[in-house]
């Protein structure tokens, strides 16, 4: 039987302009499997990315939860609940009484005060956090690169790189669609070690307890000794994991695409929690007042307490969220993929107000002062007021705008799918400068020490300054 021939241009006009499956299916004349197959050969020719082919939320796919009942301290799962664990056991009620009260979480990383310490003799492993801090805000200490002198370095990896690097004393630290999890050193740009998944990693890690963590395709959320890149520990979910994770007293957190959002402990690897959503867990979770915060392609934006993983309140869009939300004025700030980007209340999930952009918000925020900064699909970058949700300014951009903006001093930096990594004024969105990559650059910058650091689906990381 001969195969359809396909207009690849044609069929990715259609997809983009919002054609569903059913749709697709009629006038390609394509079944279930041909669709899928579609699909599939689009993301590995890259013409299109693979979250974009998920957020569809295919209609024969459906989701299912059942009941299970499993021990707090063995995760032996019953299909009734128990006092007392046959595997382990443990008095179950007992063993919750037992557990250590949570590390207060600060309310507001941005904003904690530095403590002076002496100058050390040798590189420090400094805490780093994926947008910077637990509210994600995606604000970075020093001053602004206000010129561009000079490409300092790039680094060629075997995939795309769409995560956003953690840098410190030792180094840079990002993954790969490649499967590895890379170490280069941020003067030189040499290799200091690398760490092998089973998948592409389009989860940024973070650095703490000289532990990095961070999540693969392969189903797995990983910790790595940050100076050696041995493995410390795994836990699998038994789907992708695209989240970045957020670590917070002696547990991190992160979403999977089997649906739940996870509470672990760092050093037993015991489930703490796990909260289960309507739809696959892209997004990565954001923390402040003993709450997390967090979006599902269910539509909802999510708010647990910390602690115990009950739900304080649910927020419903008309589209996926995939992004972290920031955290700043008492509101939880984010886009969705019906085009809008809102600001609720953080304590009741109430709507503050709602922007409307011209296609999906996928694009992560950075707050400074009354200002949010987001970017949308629609190719643009926009800064609004949080207490009015007025347009301050919009910048125009070549490409659909997926990174997740990044501040310092008095100038804002993101990607474009045009290839160029952008320098704007804050003020009032004037281009500073830009940087030509050989792909598009969906990677959140990050900076240190007057150094900007991302990926582009070139293959490269680079660092520019």
């Amino acid at each position: 039987m001969a195969k359809v021939k396909i207009d690849a241009r044609q069929v990715l006009s259609d997809i983009r302009a919002g054609l569903g499956d059913l749709a697709l299916m009629q006038k390609y004349r394509l079944s279930s499997k041909g669709l899928q197959s579609l699909f599939r050969k689009l993301v590995e020719a890259q013409l299109i990315r693979q979250f974009e082919i998920d957020e569809r939320m295919p209609l024969m796919e459906k989701t299912v939860d059942i009941a299970v009942f499993r021990c707090p301290r063995c995760e032996m799962p019953q299909f009734t609940e128990f006092e007392e664990c046959p595997q382990c056991g443990v008095i179950v009620s007992k063993f919750r009484e037992k557990q250590p009260a949570p590390v207060p979480v600060e309310r507001d990383e941005a904003l904690k005060p530095a403590t002076k310490k002496p100058a050390p003799s040798k590189p420090v492993m400094q805490e780093r956090i994926f947008r910077g801090n637990l509210r994600r805000t995606g604000v970075y200490e020093g001053k602004s690169i206000d010129r561009l002198t000079e490409l300092r370095w790039k680094f060629k990896t075997g995939g795309w790189v769409s995560v956003s690097p953690a840098v410190n004393g030792f180094g840079a630290y990002f993954g790969s669609l490649d499967g590895f999890l890379y170490l280069v050193d941020h003067v030189t740009g040499l290799e200091k070690w690398r760490f092998q998944t089973g998948g592409a990693i389009y989860s940024s890690c973070s650095i703490v307890d000289s532990l990095a963590f961070f999540g693969s395709l392969d189903g797995h959320l990983y910790s790595v000794d940050a100076r050696s890149g041995e493995l410390r520990s795994k836990f699998g979910t038994g789907s992708p994991i695209y989240s970045s994770p957020a670590v917070a007293g002696d547990k991190f957190f992160f979403g999977s695409l089997d649906g739940h959002l996870y509470s672990v402990a760092v050093t037993s690897q015991l489930v703490r929690w796990r909260f289960k959503t309507g739809g696959p867990v892209y997004s990565s979770p954001s923390i402040a007042d003993e709450t997390i915060f967090f979006g599902s392609l269910d539509g909802c934006l999510y708010a647990l307490d910390l602690v115990w993983g009950k739900e304080r309140w649910k927020f419903k869009t008309r589209g996926p969220v995939t992004t972290a939300a920031v955290i700043g004025k008492n509101l939880a700030l984010f886009g969705s993929g019906d085009g809008n980007f809102y600001a609720v209340d953080a304590s009741t999930g109430h709507e503050k107000w709602c922007f409307k952009t011209n296609d999906k918000v996928t694009s992560g925020a950075a707050i400074v002062g009354d200002v949010v900064y987001f970017g949308s699909a629609d190719r643009r970058v926009y800064a609004i007021d949080i207490m009015t949700g007025m347009e301050k300014w919009n910048f125009e951009t070549g490409g659909a705008i997926y990174s997740s903006p990044a501040v310092a001093a008095t100038k804002i930096y993101f990607g474009s799918g045009d290839r160029h990594l952008y320098a704007l004024d804050l003020a009032d969105g004037k281009e500073i400068w830009k940087f030509r990559t050989g792909g598009p650059v969906y990677s959140a910058p990050a900076i240190s020490d007057g150094i900007i650091y991302f990926g582009s689906d070139d293959g490269h990381l680079y660092a520019i300054g």
